[in-house]
């Protein structure tokens, strides 16, 4: 026997004997009471590939800075990264010998660390990206430590996975093969079907399944680039796959189907490839902006040679190119601000791609990686690709999101790049709170928020009222003070109170309505106003109060909303109680007695009333006790009775949750506040976030962003 392969030979029958002992093992379900994600197919679903292979000294793989180190170790002028990792959400980081033009050390992270791989499957769910194929080099699965750190990070994987509702498959990249390796590759599998239950998921339902079976990648095969093993080798491992009950996605060379260039001019290849699921191509280093236009019609003619033999097709993306702390001599291909990758994601899709892959999650090494990096990075010798910092650091991870809605027709086809909305909060100069959102008729979004007094006395001295508005969701406009506790002749003395406003248009009017109390004792004293303007942010003047509203104690936060047939409908509640009536067509004035909102449950206050394809929507906040989320619950009609839904936002960081949800040039926004800026619950800030429906037309949870995360540093 060859002695350099002994260990991999003892490693081989260290895998087998493992399959009869480990059993199916359960790696974390989603949270109780949540309905299970399964996933049965590759179609609709943007995945990306995930690489899993940073370790760091102290994290306990024994492998030092894996990954990380050039030929002189990892440090400043030696390293195989060309992006810097932003790493201000991790638990757990390494200090480097880098340094930060400020002189402060850069830290990074170890994918070796389970809660690093948590951290990136949250990022997943929150910008929609819906899995990843979990890498596993043939080559690594034949070194102890290597094939260590590959158990321990797609255990942390699957895991990540189920908690987080994220489809997650194996592929197995064939680079560094050689003749005899495949039993690696078949021992593996299953070593994991064994341990992950990923035939049945009924430990672990986040597996992904395609064609009624489980989903394994094999890469690298076809490519004409001197490797040691052929398609021979290739062909023995789809084939013993098959024969173990699993569904096949190859990962072949760009040109496959012409078999030139980068493939091998063998048709065996095609006749391999047609024993497959789903065929992926390598895209990577093949294309920049200017000269993709002949590849997204490649893709074309691709998918037309699938759909003749009943295959799948899973087009790659990548975002940019850079290897140049690795071949000093190499040319990046520039991201271009993200116009390079929504080219060729919104490409795909107009010429009929089912599913996408993207290269890569977290592959920072050849700079492809589209996880959250670096705006600002360490000074040195080494080279450090930073992201655009108006863009922010997350800003691939959303363009990846709204590509899948877009995939899904969740959003309207465009091949213009979105523009990304305002950093959370989007309003930084003042305090606010309480967003109410309407879009008038001159195409402007109005956010019509109460203002927090600084220094703050509980929410006491809140005396006056901002607009604020947007024609993109990016640049806002604070039009100034509109109304003050000063200007309410039936006010309380003393001030202050001004609460949740609410704005309505009717007749060429606008009306805002407002709590505010008429005595000293302000509980009890509880008025909501109405004032009135011919413009939507300037030149209101206070016209009275409705009248008529019965026990006023704690009854605050109204609401106007106004059917298709032209009929307004009055809200407010607060202490438990949500009331609401028909308006006259005065806008002032109740047209019928108030009456209890029925089938609501744990109401507080905050009441918001929307229509989406003839429901009727009523959200509001609860009495959490560790801070108010967003309830909401449906209707056929305006006024109930009500049937309650369920929470679609967490708690904010406030003890107080109040929300509005609205929709604007074909998108569904859900406004709300937190205190991310003060850190205090009485000095919050107005903060807005995409709001999905499923096709039942329940609400998906908002995903909140902006907020940042304790860190531990270790040195």
């Amino acid at each position: 026997m060859n002695t350099k392969n002994i260990a991999g030979y003892k490693l081989l029958f260290q895998m087998i004997i493992g399959i009869t002992i480990w059993g199916h093992v359960s790696t974390g379900k989603a949270e109780t009471g949540d309905t299970v994600k399964r996933y049965d197919s590759y179609k609709g679903l943007v995945m990306a590939g995930y690489q899993g292979w940073f370790s760091a000294p102290g994290d306990g793989s024994d492998r030092g800075w894996y990954h990380y180190t050039g030929k002189n170790g990892f440090r400043p002028g030696s390293c195989t990264i060309d992006m810097w990792p932003d790493v201000s959400e991790y638990e757990k980081l390494y200090k480097t010998e880098f340094l930060f033009p400020d002189g402060s050390p850069a830290y990074t992270f170890s994918s070796y660390d389970e809660s690093t791989v948590n951290t990136h499957f949250r990022w997943m769910r929150e910008y929609g990206i819906d899995g990843v194929f979990v890498q596993r080099f043939v080559s690594e699965i034949k070194r102890p430590k290597s094939y260590n750190q590959l158990n321990r990070v797609f255990k942390s994987s699957i895991h990540a996975a189920n908690i987080n509702k994220r489809a997650i498959s194996v592929m197995y990249d064939l680079s560094g093969m050689v003749p005899g390796d495949e039993q690696f590759v078949l021992a593996d599998i299953d070593s994991i079907c064994a341990r992950y239950d990923i035939r049945e998921r009924i430990n672990n339902p986040s597996y992904l399944h395609h064609n009624g079976k489980p989903l394994v990648a094999v890469w690298g095969v076809g490519f004409n680039d001197r490797r040691k093993y052929g398609l021979k080798e290739a062909e023995n491992i789809i084939d013993e796959l098959i024969k173990k009950g699993f569904s096949i996605l190859i990962g072949v060379p760009t040109h496959w189907r012409r078999l030139e260039k980068d493939a091998t001019n063998d048709p065996e290849l095609h006749r391999i490839v047609r024993k497959c699921d789903i065929v992926m191509p390598w895209f990577v280093g093949r294309y920049n902006e200017k000269t993709f236009e002949p590849y997204k019609q490649l893709v074309g003619e691709d998918i037309d040679w699938c759909k003749k033999y009943k295959i799948d097709y899973a087009p790659l993306a990548f975002p940019g190119f850079s290897w140049i702390n690795m071949h000093a001599d190499s040319k990046p291909i520039p991201r271009n601000r993200g116009s390079f990758y929504w080219k060729q994601l919104s490409g795909y899709i107009d010429v009929g791609a089912e599913m996408l892959y993207l290269a890569m999650f977290d592959e920072i090494d050849e700079g492809t990686a589209i996880f959250k990096c670096a705006t600002k990075v360490p000074l040195g010798p080494s080279y450090f690709l930073a992201l655009d910092e108006d863009l922010g650091s997350d800003y691939y991870l959303w363009l990846a999101g709204e590509a899948g809605r877009m995939l899904r027709k969740e959003r309207p086809f465009t091949g213009k790049i979105p523009a990304k909305p305002a950093l959370n909060p989007f309003v930084t100069h003042i305090y606010t709170a309480d967003p109410s959102a309407h879009v008038w008729a001159d195409g402007r979004l109005y956010v019509y928020p109460s203002h927090d007094i600084d220094p703050p006395k509980g929410c006491d001295r809140m005396d006056r009222y901002h607009v604020f508005s947007t024609g993109d969701m990016v640049n806002w406009t604070d039009h100034g003070e509109i109304l003050s506790a000063s200007q309410v002749p039936w006010g309380r003395k003393e001030g202050g109170f001004m609460w949740a406003p609410d704005c309505a248009y009717k007749n060429g009017t606008y009306y805002f309505y407002f709590p505010h109390p008429s005595g000293t004792d302000w509980n009890h004293t509880w008025k909501v106003g109405v004032a009135t303007s011919k413009s939507p942010a300037k030149d209101f003047v206070v016209q009275g109060y409705i009248e008529g509203l019965g026990e006023a104690f704690a009854m605050i936060d109204p609401c106007v909303f106004t059917d298709d047939d032209g009929q307004s409908y009055f809200y407010y509640g607060g202490g438990g109680r949500c009331a609401g009536a028909r308006l006259k067509d005065n806008m002032t004035e109740l047209a019928e007695p108030l009456k209890p909102m029925e089938g609501l449950r744990d109401f507080h206050e905050a009441t918001w009333v929307h229509k989406r394809n003839g429901i009727y929507y009523l959200s509001y906040s609860d009495n959490h006790k560790g801070g108010n989320r967003m309830n909401y619950a449906t209707s056929n009609h305006p006024l109930g009775p009500w049937t309650y839904r369920g929470i679609y936002m967490d708690a904010t960081g406030c003890d107080t949750n109040h929300g509005s949800i609205v929709e604007y040039k074909g998108e569904w926004y859900a406004f709300y506040h937190n205190k991310t800026l003060s850190g205090m619950g009485n000095l919050r800030s107005i903060c807005v976030d995409k709001l999905y429906y499923n096709p039942d037309g329940s609400i998906r949870k908002i995903i909140q962003t902006g907020a940042k995360r304790k860190l531990s540093l270790i040195d």
